[in-house]
């Protein structure tokens, strides 16, 4: 927990999202959060590309929001990070378990130790045949997106305090008996928070506030930007404006315009979130066939496709399971000036601020 205030950052493919705030109790007290174009090939997937557009584009934003704050997280999601699920005894000691831990991930993962950094989380404890064991989740993650992003907080002269990710940030909202939407109370169901990104959704599984499951799924708000763009022969930018101004996934708001243009336009846009919606009941299945209690009782969405009208509706039709839009959580405390903003595109930044 900070008594000081910290600053978040996750980079995107297409948005860096910048936020400032500090855990205290049970809450994130957000004091500024801004989101800036990522610089065109600085960033894919987790990894930095180019450090100098980088620091420039972040340098700028911190000078002109006058941010003081120098202990920095920073959060990401790569499908190059390795996780897997293990049950082991719980040990006494943590070097103990470090060492259990390796042990048991060296004979599953086809990978070089020493070119990850690998860590643990203990999700849940038990005891099975009077034995104490936990179900522990384990991250490998590549130490050249490690070292990349240690070399360009550096250069930007602020002090990394941890590298999150963006699924274990989103968990740990949850891990509280958070209220979302004001009345909706997800803590004791078992709920997917699905990520809408620019070129991934990252779906997590959360069940009575613990993290079940996350993958990380190949597409993305990029796919339905260039269907249109192949249509309508439209910039990529062009086709983004469209998307969020004329298309819609609301049959009766699609029914009022009968232009043909709008029609393909909306096809356009349904083909693209019946991918996504394809390959989310795919993972639904996975998660509910490997225990006959499983079960997904809400959806929330969160992220820059968000704004997509008509989403969480037609999501809620196609899978016929309930499904809301992220629009506060109650562990989330805004500062006055940010009464405005949508936290959703956030989530990842303000999750991460939280330490155990």
């Amino acid at each position: 927990m900070f008594s000081s205030s910290v600053l978040s950052i996750d980079i995107g493919n297409k948005n860096t999202k910048i936020v400032v705030g500090k855990h205290q109790k049970n809450s994130v007290l957000v004091e500024k959060a801004m989101v800036i174009d990522t610089p065109l090939n600085s960033y894919r997937d987790g990894n930095i590309l180019d450090i100098n557009s980088l620091k420039t584009a972040i340098s700028n934003v911190l000078e002109s929001e006058k941010i003081k704050a120098k202990k920095t997280i920073c959060t990401v999601q790569s499908t190059s990070i390795i996780t897997r699920e293990i049950v082991l005894p719980i040990a006494k000691k943590e070097e103990e378990m470090k060492t259990m831990v390796q042990f048991e991930i060296e004979q599953y993962l086809p990978i070089m130790f020493d070119d990850y950094v690998v860590e643990y989380k203990v999700l849940e404890e038990f005891i099975e045949d009077n034995i104490k064991k936990g179900r522990i989740t384990v991250v490998a993650l590549p130490k050249t997106i490690v070292e990349a992003y240690l070399k360009l907080l550096e250069e930007l002269n602020l002090k990394p305090v941890a590298l999150d990710m963006n699924s274990n940030a989103i968990s740990k909202l949850y891990e509280s008996k958070a209220k979302i939407n004001l009345e909706n109370s997800s803590y004791d169901k078992t709920v997917a928070v699905i990520d809408i990104g620019h070129n991934y959704l990252n779906l997590n599984i959360i069940s009575n506030g613990i993290a079940q499951f996350s993958r990380i799924i190949p597409v993305g708000s990029n796919d339905i930007d260039i269907n249109i763009a192949n249509m309508f022969n439209l910039s990529i930018e062009e086709a983004q404006k469209r998307k969020i101004e004329d298309s819609t996934l609301d049959t009766l708001e699609a029914n009022k315009n009968n232009l043909i243009s709008s029609q393909i336009l909306n096809d356009a846009l349904k083909g693209s979130v019946d991918n996504w919606i394809q390959e989310i009941n795919r993972i639904f299945q996975y998660y509910i066939n490997r225990n006959r209690e499983n079960k997904i009782e809400e959806i929330y969405l969160h992220g820059g496709g968000c704004k997509i009208k008509g989403l969480p509706e037609y999501f809620k039709e196609r899978l016929n399971i309930p499904t809301f839009k992220i629009e506060n959580i109650s562990n989330i405390k805004l500062n006055k000036a940010l009464k405005d903003i949508e936290i959703d595109k956030y989530l990842n930044c303000i999750g991460s601020i939280i330490r155990k």
